[in-house]
């Protein structure tokens, strides 16, 4: 298996760090558009929750989602906001919201929708991951069948779980 899969694994691996670059890029090196809107309803983010051996399932409050006027969404951790005026500041490439704020406000560290908050932090993982899976894969020439098994499988999981948080708060 690892001879014959080595190369396209090789091949995916090596997007995940030139895709993570461009969103690096995006969202700290470029300018950002500042978009002024009104916020026009909102939901609770709520998950539910059910134990191995419990019968009832408890639920757990995550936090708002804010739909505008012009279309946007964004998600906030466990912080509602009181003004509808706000200010959203938005990457080019990617059109991540980066920051939202209102006139007594700014909610860039509550921010959960997008590549924010527990999304980046499994993003920042998954790119130590792939880099080093990427080394293990190139240079180590003992690298077992197992060992290429695990490289697939937790970067794989990484993923699952990237794109998991991506569906709940966006």
């Amino acid at each position: 298996m690892k001879e014959k899969y080595s190369r396209i694994t090789f091949k995916i691996l090596l997007l995940i760090p030139i895709i993570f670059i461009l969103f690096a890029t995006d969202q700290f090196i470029l300018p950002q558009k500042q978009i002024n809107d009104q916020i026009t309803e909102y939901s609770k983010i709520i998950v539910s929750r059910r134990g191995k051996f419990s019968t009832t399932s408890s639920k757990e409050f995550l936090g708002y989602k804010y739909y505008t006027q012009k279309g946007y969404e964004f998600a906030v951790s466990k912080t509602y906001i009181q003004e509808n005026e706000i200010v959203i500041h938005e990457s080019y490439i990617f059109q991540n919201i980066s920051n939202v704020k209102t006139i007594n406000k700014e909610y860039a560290d509550e921010l959960m929708s997008g590549l924010n908050g527990a999304c980046l932090y499994i993003a920042i993982g998954l790119l130590a991951t792939s880099i080093i899976s990427l080394l293990l894969i190139k240079f180590n020439s003992t690298l077992s069948e197992n060992g290429f098994q695990n490289i697939v499988l937790s970067n794989v999981f990484l993923t699952i779980i990237f794109f998991y948080l991506l569906l709940i708060y966006n």
